[in-house]
């Protein structure tokens, strides 16, 4: 049986214990209060308010989405949302995780991001 992992083209770290801030661009819309859930060379997990991430839907665009880590490249990514957690019917505090898909990422970007993520892993 093949697990979620084995599916995965890169590998993923888990963030949430650490200090990985994010802010992106959508709809015309700032968020600047989210927190990186978790990061590979090919995404992440963006951790929103739901107050802020109502208007969002599974296929928007994501511009201007910055990693804010000083181990990170600083630079604007763009991304697909690929999937949204915790975003159901009634729900009015607490926080969605959006998945989303880097877009358009360079070779040189998607390397430093796989590098941090390799060695964040192996310091375990």
């Amino acid at each position: 049986m093949t697990t979620e992992q084995d599916k995965r083209r890169y590998p993923r770290l888990s963030t949430t214990s650490g200090d990985y801030g994010v802010r992106f661009r959508t709809k015309g819309t700032d968020i600047l209060d989210g927190h990186l859930a978790n990061l590979s060379a090919g995404g992440c997990g963006l951790e929103v308010p739901l107050q802020e991430s109502a208007h969002l839907e599974v296929g928007d665009a994501i511009e201007f989405l910055v990693l804010d880590h000083p181990d990170l490249p600083f630079v604007p990514l763009t991304a697909t949302i690929l999937r949204m957690l915790g975003k159901v019917a009634g729900k009015t505090t607490g926080y969605v995780l959006i998945g989303v898909e880097f877009q358009d990422i360079t070779p040189f970007v998607r390397e430093l991001i796989a590098d941090h993520v390799a060695a964040e892993l192996e310091r375990g």
